[in-house]
Protein backbone atom coordinates (compact mmCIF):
# COMPACT_ATOMS: atom_id res chain seq x y z
CA UNK A 1 0.00 0.00 0.00
CA UNK A 2 1.46 3.47 -0.81
CA UNK A 3 2.17 5.69 2.08
CA UNK A 4 -0.69 8.16 1.29
CA UNK A 5 -3.93 5.92 1.13
CA UNK A 6 -2.16 4.36 4.46
CA UNK A 7 -2.01 7.98 5.79
CA UNK A 8 -5.68 8.76 4.70
CA UNK A 9 -7.05 5.32 6.17
CA UNK A 10 -5.42 6.38 9.91
CA UNK A 11 -6.45 9.96 9.61
CA UNK A 12 -10.18 8.59 8.88
CA UNK A 13 -9.96 5.75 11.35
CA UNK A 14 -8.94 7.90 14.18
CA UNK A 15 -11.56 10.56 13.34
CA UNK A 16 -14.54 8.05 13.28
CA UNK A 17 -12.74 6.01 16.58
CA UNK A 18 -13.00 10.09 18.32
CA UNK A 19 -16.39 9.98 17.27
CA UNK A 20 -17.95 6.54 18.48
CA UNK A 21 -20.67 7.12 20.86
CA UNK A 22 -21.67 10.77 20.40
CA UNK A 23 -24.80 11.49 20.33
CA UNK A 24 -26.93 14.75 20.56
CA UNK A 25 -26.73 15.57 23.99
CA UNK A 26 -27.04 18.28 26.06
CA UNK A 27 -29.21 21.28 26.80
CA UNK A 28 -27.97 23.33 24.13
CA UNK A 29 -30.19 20.85 21.59
CA UNK A 30 -32.81 20.40 23.70
CA UNK A 31 -33.30 23.75 24.19
CA UNK A 32 -34.79 25.65 21.17
CA UNK A 33 -32.60 28.83 19.92
CA UNK A 34 -33.94 32.33 19.39
CA UNK A 35 -34.25 34.31 16.55
CA UNK A 36 -32.17 37.13 18.72
CA UNK A 37 -29.45 34.95 19.21
CA UNK A 38 -28.45 34.84 16.28
CA UNK A 39 -29.61 38.30 14.92
CA UNK A 40 -26.20 39.43 14.25
CA UNK A 41 -25.79 36.91 11.40
CA UNK A 42 -28.51 37.88 9.98
CA UNK A 43 -26.55 41.24 8.76
CA UNK A 44 -24.98 42.12 5.76
CA UNK A 45 -21.16 42.58 6.70
CA UNK A 46 -18.09 43.67 4.79
CA UNK A 47 -16.40 40.54 5.08
CA UNK A 48 -15.97 37.81 2.64
CA UNK A 49 -14.93 33.40 3.76
CA UNK A 50 -13.92 31.62 0.75
CA UNK A 51 -12.12 28.43 0.49
CA UNK A 52 -11.18 24.89 -0.55
CA UNK A 53 -12.06 21.22 0.31
CA UNK A 54 -10.36 18.67 -0.75
CA UNK A 55 -8.63 14.90 -0.19
CA UNK A 56 -5.95 13.33 -1.59
CA UNK A 57 -5.89 9.65 -1.65
CA UNK A 58 -3.13 8.09 -3.76
CA UNK A 59 -2.35 9.67 -6.93
CA UNK A 60 -6.01 11.29 -6.86
CA UNK A 61 -7.36 14.82 -5.48
CA UNK A 62 -10.88 14.18 -4.66
CA UNK A 63 -12.98 17.81 -4.09
CA UNK A 64 -16.59 19.20 -2.83
CA UNK A 65 -17.23 19.66 -6.38
CA UNK A 66 -21.19 19.97 -6.22
CA UNK A 67 -21.25 19.27 -3.17
CA UNK A 68 -23.50 22.29 -0.31
CA UNK A 69 -20.78 24.44 1.22
CA UNK A 70 -22.20 26.09 4.96
CA UNK A 71 -21.42 29.05 6.71
CA UNK A 72 -23.03 28.42 10.34
CA UNK A 73 -23.20 31.21 13.01
CA UNK A 74 -21.80 30.61 15.98
CA UNK A 75 -24.33 30.10 19.22
CA UNK A 76 -24.31 27.06 21.48
CA UNK A 77 -27.02 25.33 19.63
CA UNK A 78 -24.33 25.38 16.90
CA UNK A 79 -21.34 24.49 18.95
CA UNK A 80 -22.93 21.37 20.65
CA UNK A 81 -24.26 20.18 16.96
CA UNK A 82 -20.89 20.56 15.78
CA UNK A 83 -19.68 18.48 18.94
CA UNK A 84 -22.40 15.86 18.62
CA UNK A 85 -21.04 15.46 14.81
CA UNK A 86 -17.26 16.53 15.09
CA UNK A 87 -16.29 15.54 18.18
CA UNK A 88 -15.34 19.45 18.19
CA UNK A 89 -16.19 23.20 17.72
CA UNK A 90 -12.56 24.29 16.28
CA UNK A 91 -12.15 21.27 13.25
CA UNK A 92 -12.91 18.46 12.87
CA UNK A 93 -14.19 15.78 10.11
CA UNK A 94 -16.69 12.92 10.16
CA UNK A 95 -15.85 9.59 8.45
CA UNK A 96 -18.47 8.67 5.26
CA UNK A 97 -18.08 5.36 6.85
CA UNK A 98 -19.49 6.34 9.94
CA UNK A 99 -23.57 6.53 10.49
CA UNK A 100 -24.83 9.73 10.16
CA UNK A 101 -25.38 11.89 13.69
CA UNK A 102 -29.40 12.22 13.62
CA UNK A 103 -31.29 14.72 15.59
CA UNK A 104 -34.60 14.31 16.90
CA UNK A 105 -35.28 17.20 15.13
CA UNK A 106 -33.77 20.46 13.57
CA UNK A 107 -34.14 23.49 15.38
CA UNK A 108 -35.69 25.75 12.73
CA UNK A 109 -34.44 29.33 13.73
CA UNK A 110 -30.90 26.81 13.28
CA UNK A 111 -31.76 26.05 9.75
CA UNK A 112 -32.99 29.59 8.25
CA UNK A 113 -29.52 30.99 9.90
CA UNK A 114 -27.16 29.16 7.58
CA UNK A 115 -26.40 30.41 4.39
CA UNK A 116 -24.97 27.99 1.69
CA UNK A 117 -23.27 27.74 -1.85
CA UNK A 118 -22.38 25.13 -3.59
CA UNK A 119 -18.29 23.99 -4.39
CA UNK A 120 -17.49 24.73 -7.73
CA UNK A 121 -15.40 22.46 -10.15
CA UNK A 122 -12.37 22.71 -8.31
CA UNK A 123 -13.64 22.46 -5.09
CA UNK A 124 -14.17 26.32 -4.04
CA UNK A 125 -16.49 28.33 -2.47
CA UNK A 126 -17.00 31.69 -1.30
CA UNK A 127 -19.47 33.87 0.93
CA UNK A 128 -19.77 37.77 0.95
CA UNK A 129 -20.93 39.99 2.86
CA UNK A 130 -20.67 38.38 6.20
CA UNK A 131 -21.15 40.00 9.33
CA UNK A 132 -18.27 40.15 12.19
CA UNK A 133 -18.40 36.79 14.29
CA UNK A 134 -17.72 33.06 14.82
CA UNK A 135 -18.64 31.15 11.90
CA UNK A 136 -18.47 26.95 11.13
CA UNK A 137 -17.39 26.08 7.96
CA UNK A 138 -18.91 22.32 6.78
CA UNK A 139 -18.81 20.74 3.68
CA UNK A 140 -18.07 16.87 2.69
CA UNK A 141 -15.59 15.45 -0.03
CA UNK A 142 -16.55 12.05 -0.97
CA UNK A 143 -16.00 9.78 -3.91
CA UNK A 144 -17.29 6.27 -4.40
CA UNK A 145 -14.14 3.98 -3.08
CA UNK A 146 -12.99 0.25 -3.10
CA UNK A 147 -17.19 -0.57 -2.86
CA UNK A 148 -18.13 1.96 -0.10
CA UNK A 149 -18.00 6.11 -0.26
CA UNK A 150 -14.93 7.33 0.84
CA UNK A 151 -14.10 10.45 2.51
CA UNK A 152 -16.32 11.98 4.88
CA UNK A 153 -17.67 16.15 6.35
CA UNK A 154 -15.41 18.80 7.67
CA UNK A 155 -15.85 21.17 9.35
CA UNK A 156 -13.68 24.20 10.43
CA UNK A 157 -14.42 27.22 13.05
CA UNK A 158 -13.39 30.76 11.20
CA UNK A 159 -13.00 34.43 13.48
CA UNK A 160 -14.58 36.97 10.77
CA UNK A 161 -13.61 40.44 11.55
CA UNK A 162 -12.57 44.19 10.61
CA UNK A 163 -13.77 43.97 6.52
CA UNK A 164 -10.92 41.12 5.72
CA UNK A 165 -11.64 38.01 3.36
CA UNK A 166 -10.53 34.95 5.56
CA UNK A 167 -9.66 31.69 3.57
CA UNK A 168 -10.29 28.20 4.80
CA UNK A 169 -8.71 25.38 3.92
CA UNK A 170 -10.50 21.92 4.27
CA UNK A 171 -9.36 19.60 5.89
Amino acid sequence: MKPAPLLLGLILAVSGCAQLGLAPQGSALSTPMTPGEIEWSRKSGSNSVSGTASFKSGNEVHTCAGQSANLIPDSAYARARMTAIFGSTTKGMRAASLQPVKFERDDQVYVSSLRATRCDASGSFSFARVPDGLWFVTTSVKWDGDGRTEGGSVMRQVDVRGGKLVKVTLP
